[in-house]
């Protein structure tokens, strides 16, 4: 269980400007608590039944010869904590049950879901953070209809649950809408960067770099200030740019690696065979990935669709048909398809790096 916060502490020195809440100042209320400048009366029940952290509270000794919360001049004062958010709490911890009807719940309210569940995750309210999932995964069923201005606060409450599947579908999603109305990188980075995300990073960066693209303005230090992105930013950018640049150069001019079709085969790699598998598999080969790769070219013409290209190359040799291996072993097997190793391969990487995109623009962090 998280350690209480620091609540119990008398209120000396009242304020003149303490106000009661308009709505969660109850006359039947037995505990006085004040949040910033405004004063709730409420009932202690409410509070201890549906939270583990003021249920251990509540059992803290208080200062001795004093009993906070018990009035307007000796509230509990609950620190690091805002009177809007404690609203909310009261409002759905006082609310009818009809009121609560996760049907009943609509995206006029997201807002004060999300505000619900962070609270209820830090007051260890366990049933409230539950309900308010629920409501979220009706809510954010279609991400189309749901407003910019949300996205950030799901990010990072998703980030806060830990579940990093969903905040990884709202980052996907947010960085959807900011590519398409033309909006900052800015505030992506910022969340990416408070949650080490880097993936999310090089999506945003990536953003960027197709934005200077357009603009034919890739390399032109000039146009950095206009985008307010730091020093830090810029580095990462171009240095991420020039990577993924030379790495796609060096599979047009080279292609990649093409071994020996299997372990059979090497077994009865005699000279004739080996210099056969040269002259034929792998001039074969290179011929048809260097193919495909020019198909990748034009079907995603950004650099930064590095990983897309990858794949795309790889379905273009699969699609274009596998060429027999014209060597046999013992017995008439047929070996295994020099290409057709090739392509699992590459297969095999993208799948294995899950950090594909982000290693060249984070190179440091992402070493085998």
């Amino acid at each position: 269980m998280a350690p209480p916060p620091a609540p119990l502490v008398p209120d000396l020195l009242r304020s003149t400007d303490v106000l009661h809440d308009d709505d969660y100042y109850y006359s039947t209320g037995d505990t006085v608590i004040r949040i910033e400048n405004t004063l709730f009366k409420v009932h202690k029940l409410f509070l201890t039944y549906n939270s583990a952290v003021f249920a251990t509270m509540f059992d803290l000794p208080g200062v001795i010869g004093r009993a906070e919360g018990l009035s307007d001049d000796l509230p509990i004062v609950l620190n690091g904590e805002t009177a809007e958010n404690f609203r909310i709490i009261m409002k759905y911890v006082y609310a009818r049950p009809s009121q609560i009807q996760i049907a009943n719940v609509y995206i006029d309210a997201l807002a004060e879901i999300v505000s619900l569940v962070q609270s209820a995750h830090k007051y260890e309210m366990d049933d409230w953070v539950d309900w308010g999932l629920q409501v979220l995964t009706r809510l954010l069923r279609d991400l189309n209809s749901l407003p910019v201005e949300h996205l950030r606060a799901l990010h990072s409450l998703y980030n806060l649950l830990e579940d990093i599947a969903e905040r990884s579908r709202m980052m996907t999603h947010w960085c959807e809408v900011v590519e398409r109305d033309n909006l900052p990188i800015l505030p992506i980075l910022d969340a990416a960067e408070r949650c080490g995300d880097e993936d999310a990073m090089a999506e945003a960066y990536c953003i960027q770099i197709r934005r200077w693209e357009k603009k034919a303005a890739v390399i032109e230090p000039q146009s950095f200030s206009a985008d307010g992105l730091s020093q830090d930013h810029i580095q990462r950018i171009l240095s991420g740019y020039a990577s993924l640049s030379l790495s796609w150069s060096q599979l047009h001019s080279h292609g990649t690696s093409f071994p020996l079709p299997n372990a059979r085969f090497q077994l009865h790699a005699t000279e004739p065979r080996l210099q056969a598998h040269g002259n034929s598999c792998i001039q074969h080969s290179r011929r048809r990935w260097a193919q495909a790769v020019v198909d990748a070219d034009s079907r995603y013409p950004h650099i930064t669709q590095f990983v897309n290209r990858l794949r795309h190359a790889v379905q273009y040799l699969q699609e274009s048909g596998p060429k027999p291996d014209p060597w046999r072993l013992r017995g008439g097997e047929q070996s295994e398809d020099c290409l057709q190793n090739v392509i699992k391969r590459v297969n095999l990487d993208i799948q294995n790096d899950v950090h594909l995109l982000a290693s060249h623009f984070f190179p440091k962090s992402h070493v085998a």
